[in-house]
């Protein structure tokens, strides 16, 4: 067909062929003198970037570990085990067991711990858990760790919880060098003095070293360690110990002086040249430092060198067989420029979809308002079908378990709402025109506009196209959803307005559960039902947390909340809430008490709508608290219970024979709730006390019956009797005679004389 080709189209066609060779040819030649020439400085630069995200690993690790061992340093020393250890100076050998093995327990939780020091400075002691035979108690003038002495000396050199590197010796016979970071947990009542307490975590320097070598792994020569500002060796190494200083190097000065971000450069290491990467200083004042030999960097790159030079030959010569071939065709630069105007167009459709979106979204939020008439050109503007004026309603699409679904999608959570949009619309659109919109967080939401305006949509339809969207999500995205209808509205100016209503409806998920289908017309009649809150069971509530009976507890709450699932929202809120505030006093007035000590306040963060999708995420922290005031209470029972019997018997026996003596005036002298003392009595002894009152005054009269000639009258009265006929009631009831009976018995003689005479 060449030959037929006239002048000018040859002259195209040249100036095609030869521009097309003369491109291949000069873009080769430039891109491979640029890659010969800067192949090298790239590699370095890849090396030095691979290096630092390592550093940046072992520093994060570090962190972390700090972290960790600062949690874990808090929560020994808040233990009640341990804190016998730290606080007390004569111990029995079962406590000390005991706290021995919590440490041990929490030196094997974390693999990195060498060993767990607790020190008490009033016995002078050590408790030692460790990897070796060191475990146990060790006076401080024995102590085989004598390094620790020093740091004790010098506390206030040191933050607590930041990370001491030394190297010191254990062993009391055969020693053994041991290379540690060691973090510091101490109490200290007078500045000028000594620690008081303290709680030592010795994490093995070798642990860190072991990470360090895992990152050197793809290139064996690495050499990779910490230094302080001074250029002291901050880690161990198979070269060097520990604390080495080595600033009298050359490139270590470097690093020292140099204050810039993280950087490389090339110098010799004993006598190697190489390239050597290092990090900002971290909050400790570190940095971290790797040496790569540079041959090892610059081997491939010489062997690729030649490599790239025979793919750029085979490159251009194909590229000349390609031009060759193609030239006579201006089909492929056309094409280019189509898909340049579809890449283009594309971008726009995008960009309008989030301009679209955020509209929308505004819009239903009441941050945009705009008339019937503005609204739909704008509608119009980003080519959506919807119409105003329109019937139309809105449907509250709420993903279930939404923090476990984010936590596995991650930065794929936007695409994943974007799948349920689209198999949402998909049902929907043969009887709707739809907008589905991401309304942030679990939330989307369909904005449903009528084909047919005359169309009369009934519960049962819309309930069966629920049922098609939570099944095919279910099957091909394996979710599950809560779906929440509005009413029908004549506009979409009026959906708009029951927006907040919808939302507040879809919380009723606390109560249907998960997938369940919710329209909002239902919940918001709840909201004309009154709500009386069962002060009754609040008391009886109270009651059984203050005497620890979590059983009681749980079953009264269930009733409680059990009653408010046929109620509004708000009511849900503030009945969960006031229950919450319930729990926080009876914890203050348990504190108060000194019954329990140790319990935070309860946390009321997850009553939060958002934060719940279910009635169970609530109840749980509710139970957990009564357990733990429960088992608390137990705890302090065991002692408290002696305590308060002792006391009330003394009160008795110090008051039997005044005649106020009664349940209040016990209750008052020891600040307590008569009922409840009442109860607690009972439940402890299994008897009344107003029994005991009176079994103490009976055993008096007894006494003074046998020991004395005072008048029956005169002994009722010492004995704290208000009434003489009662006292001779209670007397017989209780003896089965009378106390002159009685009396008589002590002369059996005169007893007999008297019956003789009756």
């Amino acid at each position: 067909m060449i030959k037929h080709w006239s002048k000018e189209h040859k002259k195209v066609y040249s100036r095609i062929l030869l521009g097309s060779i003369g491109c291949v040819v000069i873009t080769l030649l430039i891109t491979s003198t640029i890659l010969y020439m800067n192949f090298t400085s790239i590699a370095l630069k890849q090396v030095y970037r691979s290096d630092s995200n390592s550093l940046n690993q072992i520093k994060t690790q570090l962190s972390t570990m700090t972290e960790t061992v600062t949690s874990l340093s808090s929560q020994i020393y808040y233990d009640s085990a341990v804190s016998k250890l730290l606080y007390y100076a004569d111990l029995n050998i079962y406590d000390v067991i005991f706290a021995q093995q919590q440490l041990d327990n929490y030196r094997a939780s974390l693999p990195f711990i060498e060993s767990i020091y607790v020190y008490n400075a009033k016995s002078n002691q050590f408790y030692i858990s460790s990897n070796n035979s060191r475990s146990g108690i060790q006076p401080k003038s024995e102590l085989d760790d004598d390094g620790i002495l020093d740091l004790f000396m010098k506390f206030k050199e040191h933050r607590p919880f930041q990370p001491i590197p030394r190297t010191y010796n254990i062993g009391s016979v055969q020693t053994t060098p041991v290379s540690s970071y060691t973090y510091l947990c101490y109490s200290v009542i007078d500045d000028n003095k000594d620690l008081n307490t303290a709680v030592v975590v010795n994490i093995s320097a070798s642990w860190l070293g072991l990470r360090m070598d895992q990152s050197e792994k793809e290139i064996s020569e690495n050499n990779t360690f910490i230094i302080n500002q001074d250029g002291i060796l901050y880690s161990s190494s198979d070269k060097q110990e520990m604390l080495t200083d080595i600033s009298d190097k050359t490139y270590i000065q470097k690093i020292i002086q140099d204050t810039s971000e993280s950087t490389y450069f090339v110098d010799t290491v004993d006598g190697v040249k190489s390239l050597i990467t290092f990090t900002t200083p971290d909050s400790l004042g570190w940095k971290y430092v790797r040496i790569t030999p540079y041959s090892n960097i610059t081997q491939e790159i010489n062997e690729m060198r030649y490599r790239i030079l025979f793919i750029c030959i085979g490159i251009l010569l194909l590229g000349l067989l390609i031009s060759l071939t193609l030239s006579h065709s201006v089909y492929r630069p056309i094409d280019k420029v189509i898909r340049k105007f579809k890449t283009l167009e594309t971008e726009r459709r995008n960009h309008q979809h989030i301009l679209k979106q955020d509209f929308l979204r505004n819009t239903i939020l009441g941050r945009e308002t705009n008339n019937a008439e503005v609204l739909q050109q704008k509608l119009h503007y980003f080519n959506s079908e919807l119409m105003v004026n329109n019937k139309s309603l809105i449907v509250l699409i709420r993903i279930d378990q939404f923090p476990t679904v984010l936590e596995k999608y991650k930065e794929d959570i936007k695409l994943l709402k974007y799948a349920i949009m689209n198999i949402c619309t998909e049902i929907s659109s043969p009887i709707f025109q739809v907008e589905a919109i991401d309304m942030g967080d679990d939330s989307l939401l369909l904005l449903l506009n009528f084909h047919d305006p005359l169309y009369i949509t009934e519960r049962d339809s819309l309930i069966e196209m629920a049922e098609l969207m939570q099944l095919s999500i279910t099957k091909h995205l394996k979710l599950s959803i809560t779906i929440t209808f509005s009413p029908v509205k004549e506009s979409i100016e009026q959906c708009i307005l029951v927006y907040k209503q919808v939302l507040e409806a879809s919380y009723h998920r606390l109560f249907k559960g998960y997938g369940s289908i919710l329209f909002s017309v239902d919940i918001m009649n709840l909201k004309t039902k009154e709500y009386m809150f069962p002060v009754h069971k609040e008391k009886q509530f109270i009651e059984s947390l203050m005497s620890g009976n979590a059983e009681k507890a749980r079953s009264i709450y269930i009733d409680i909340v059990g009653e408010i699932s046929e109620y509004s929202f708000t009511v849900v809120q503030l009945v969960v809430s006031h229950l919450a505030l319930t729990v926080n006093n009876v914890l203050r007035t348990l504190k108060k008490n000194n019954a329990i000590l140790t319990l935070p306040e309860f946390d009321t963060t997850f009553l939060l709508p958002n934060h719940v999708e279910t009635m169970e995420e609530i109840n749980t922290p509710y139970f957990k608290m009564f357990e733990e005031i429960s088992e608390k209470l137990e705890e302090k029972r065991s002692t408290k219970q002696e305590d308060l019997i002792r006391k009330v018997h003394q009160i008795i026996e110090r008051d039997y024979s005044n005649s106020n003596l009664c349940i209040n005036s016990i209750a008052d002298e020891l600040s307590m709730s008569p009922i409840y003392l009442s109860r607690l009595y009972k439940q402890l002894t299994t008897k009344a006390l107003p029994d005991i009152i009176s079994e103490m005054r009976l055993n008096k009269a007894k006494e003074l019956l046998k020991t004395s000639e005072c008048t029956i009258v005169d002994i009722a009265e010492k004995t704290g009797f208000t009434s003489s006929s009662y006292f001779y009631r209670l007397f017989k009831n209780s003896t089965g005679i009378t106390p002159s009976d009685y009396r008589k018995k002590r002369d059996p003689l005169q007893f007999c004389a008297a019956s003789e005479k009756k």
